[in-house]
């Protein structure tokens, strides 16, 4: 399925994330325990690769939360093709403790299939003609010989993630779809809504001055989209920025982004905060590190959120981070003091990209976590997730 030339960069990246990745254990093939409904818990595998599952088997969980309270996880899935890969849907209303296959996103246009980095976003507002609590779904459409063409793609239900159309193509790379310097690649689609535009942030290979940067693109109708807009693009041309994620740090009206940097940052964890998710490019880069003494930084698959504190009623909150290389995350204030990130265990395993998510579980405020495994060897892979107080 990947060029000889993509799997040994794959190999190289597997090896600094594994030596990276010391203190974290990997995580068994099967449950031998089954939490209750609407507890909290960690380390709860839902699904197990297939029989036929090739290359890491699951990868890269994304989640969402309906308004009754249940939840849904989609994730990258490398089952056998014919047929075309898709993007899962699962859904769980029991607060996560169990889980059900509830449908899936299929490639509706390119016959390529839906294959790497799925997204899932909740419309808070009417907008382009959808009605607000629909639900997007963003992703990377290319063919199974990564060769040809790769789309950055955005679905749309109407129906709870029940039945999916397919609504615009947002960006376009001729490919290959690799991680190989020079190959016009596409990847990890973000969605957030800002100032009555929906914003889509993704990492972007087609420039020739850079293996790779980060772009937003912006709609007002989610069918015609702006230009791509710099994020972040670093001078030496084999520096990789990757990975976006972003989050609104309600209290101060700021916006945070986190990306990995690769290259001669060594894929170490950075951050931007800026007025506007449009301003990052113009926004200082911060590595980032924990406040005791060892500074231990992040590597890899950063994901921040922002949450209102839960001991305080200021209007304060904490900003949360997920690094791929380790169990515990950093938490943080409102202001993202470089020297302020707090080390929180969280006993759950670490996973590439692992999402976080905060929910309602019977109308209390809990975090959730979502693993799709790690960049590494395929049998260690499946989709888990965890259920916790706010860390603080």
């Amino acid at each position: 399925m990947y060029s000889s030339q993509l799997c040994s960069i794959i190999a190289v990246i597997q090896n600094l994330l594994l030596a990276a990745a010391q203190d974290v254990p990997g995580q068994p093939i099967e449950n031998d325990w089954a939490p209750e409904p609407f507890t909290d818990f960690t380390k709860n595998i839902l699904f197990y690769r297939e029989a036929d599952a090739v290359n890491w088997h699951t990868l890269y969980a994304r989640t969402l939360q309906l308004p009754n309270e249940s939840l849904l996880i989609t994730w990258e899935n490398y089952p056998a093709e014919p047929p075309l890969v898709n993007h899962p849907i699962w859904k769980s209303d029991d607060g996560g403790a169990t889980w059900y296959n509830y449908s899936q996103i299929e490639d509706q246009v390119n016959g390529w299939g839906l294959r790497f980095q799925p997204f899932l976003y909740t419309l808070p507002i009417d907008f382009g003609g959808y009605p607000a609590g629909t639900i997007l779904a963003a992703g990377v459409s290319c063919p199974f010989s990564l060769e040809g063409g790769v789309w950055i793609e955005l679905y749309a239900s109407t129906d709870l993630a029940k039945t999916w159309t397919f609504v615009s193509h947002v960006a376009y790379g001729v490919g290959p779809e690799t991680i190989a310097n020079g190959d016009k690649a596409l990847w990890e689609p973000f969605i957030v809504l800002y100032n009555n535009q929906i914003v889509i942030f993704y990492s972007d290979q087609t420039d020739p001055a850079h293996s790779q940067k980060l772009v937003h693109k912006t709609t007002d109708n989610l069918v015609t989209w702006s230009d791509a807009a710099p994020d972040v693009a670093f001078a030496r041309q084999a520096d990789r920025p990757g990975m976006t994620t972003v989050a609104h740090i309600e209290s101060t009206d700021k916006w945070i982004m986190t990306f990995e940097y690769c290259g001669v940052g060594g894929c170490r964890v950075h951050y931007k905060v800026a007025d506007s998710p449009l301003l990052f490019d113009a926004a200082e880069a911060t590595e980032l590190h924990t406040n005791d003494t060892s500074l231990t930084t992040g590597t890899s698959g950063p994901y921040v959120i922002w949450t209102a504190h839960p001991d305080r009623d200021d209007g304060s909150g904490l900003i949360i981070i997920s690094a791929s290389n380790r169990e515990w995350v950093f938490v943080g204030e409102d202001d993202a003091d470089p020297e302020g990130w707090k080390r929180v265990e969280t006993n759950h395993w670490s996973a590439y990209s692992r999402s976080l998510r905060v929910v309602m579980i019977k109308g209390k405020k809990k975090l959730l976590y979502a693993n799709g495994g790690n960049f590494g060897p395929g049998y260690l892979n499946s989709v888990a997730c965890a259920v916790q107080p706010i860390p603080r």
